[in-house]
């Protein structure tokens, strides 16, 4: 069973836009059926939604996946369902649709992180099946108009509605495979339009004023910031380095890429500057140990990428003791990765595709977000003959 789940801050219902600076979170107590002591969980993903709209839409639909998660027998200490023949069951054509959604999604290869916001997913539109009244459809027979009706039911906000449309493309691929369909259903759903917005970067002042922080008052921080900015990789792919699959003497280091559908095992180059901080972390270590695991320093066992984000907000964002030369307290609004942006920035954009092991410069464009500015600035400073203007 589980306590009323409870959300902070308090006044995330009511308050104003000032909570948007906020880290909201949902928290309950779980208590197992054996007796074991109450685990205290909490709950995040809306902290990425930038309206108070959004924000709230998508906590109200999490408390629902939670209840509904402890409904179906999920266990949060051990991380699975306590009954899982259901979700295990062959696969056919004749499978209750949303079985037969959880049973294809077991199959999908990908990162830990995606399989359970997958799993979120498929929790959020089992709560609304009964209420469409099609909780006795099988996977062969769902029309895509039910499939819309479904979603919209979900009233999710327009780029969560198109990350679940991705989940159940990949779902249907697993299926069709099984012979359960005849074709993708969802292929035909259209995409919302979402306003992407700008990525915001450290300008250098703000960079530096950081980062000298952080080495006085916390240097293993820092060291792996460095790392990190320097890499080219992500946390994800980091936190996943063991000393095995580092090569310092050629400067080397071995990590698989597990963004998109296609694992990717790829070397990745440990540039000449960071060297030493590389062989700091590498000291007294063992092969099978994790560079970066408890406080950011080689150990056995590896810890969540998301920390960082964690650590990052914590000591950078809502510190007031970060400060420019004249004393004024600096204020920090971007986020943990727009280290990597700022680096890929500086570089020239073949080489920036090199260090990010992108493999079209589309992508790496992305992460090239001062160069609108740049082009900005040149227009400022352009000097036009406008003699053939004038009137």
């Amino acid at each position: 069973s589980m306590s009323t789940p409870s959300v902070n801050p308090k006044n995330w219902e009511s308050g104003g836009l000032a909570l948007l600076k906020k880290n909201w979170q949902i928290q309950y107590y779980f208590y197992p059926k054996c007796g074991s002591k109450p685990k205290l969980v909490v709950v995040k993903g809306m902290n990425n939604l930038k309206t108070l709209a959004d924000r709230r839409l998508v906590v109200k639909g999490l408390i629902d996946d939670e209840i509904n998660q402890n409904m179906i027998g999920y266990n949060p200490i051990i991380k699975k369902v306590v009954h899982e023949a259901e979700v295990h069951a062959a696969l056919h054509s004749q499978l209750q649709f949303i079985t037969a959604f959880r049973a294809a999604s077991i199959k999908i290869q990908c990162t830990e992180k995606h399989r359970k916001e997958m799993e979120r997913c498929l929790n959020r539109l089992e709560t609304h099946i009964v209420k469409l009244g099609i909780q006795d459809v099988v996977i062969e027979k769902l029309t895509r108009s039910q499939l819309r009706q479904l979603m919209d039911a979900c009233e999710l906000p327009s780029s969560y509605y198109n990350k679940y449309l991705s989940f159940l493309s990949s779902i249907y691929s697993e299926l069709i495979q099984y012979e359960c369909c005849p074709y993708n259903i969802v292929r035909d759903l259209k995409k919302r339009t979402v306003t992407k917005k700008q990525r915001e970067i450290l300008n250098p002042k703000d960079h530096i004023a950081v980062m000298e922080y952080l080495q006085s008052n916390y240097y293993e921080f820092w060291r792996y910031a460095r790392i990190f900015l320097f890499s080219g990789a992500r946390s994800t792919e980091l936190f996943r380095l063991q000393v095995k699959d580092v090569n310092i003497e050629e400067q080397e280091y071995k990590v698989t890429i597990m963004k998109g559908s296609q694992p990717k095992e790829v070397i990745k180059v440990i540039m000449g500057e960071i060297v030493p901080l590389w062989e700091e972390v590498l000291k007294g270590a063992k092969p099978n140990d994790y560079l970066f695991s408890k406080g950011l320093v080689s150990g056995e066992k590896p810890v969540q990428s998301y920390q960082i984000t964690k650590r990052w907000s914590r000591l950078v964002k809502h510190s007031n003791e970060i400060k420019y030369e004249d004393g004024s307290v600096v204020k920090i609004t971007a986020d943990f990765y727009s280290l990597k942006h700022s680096f890929l920035d500086s570089l020239p954009e073949n080489i920036a595709m090199l260090v990010a092991s992108h493999t079209n410069s589309k992508t790496t464009s992305i992460y090239r977000v001062s160069k609108e500015k740049n082009a900005r600035e040149e227009l400022k400073g352009l000097k036009i003959d406008t003699a053939h203007f004038r009137s």
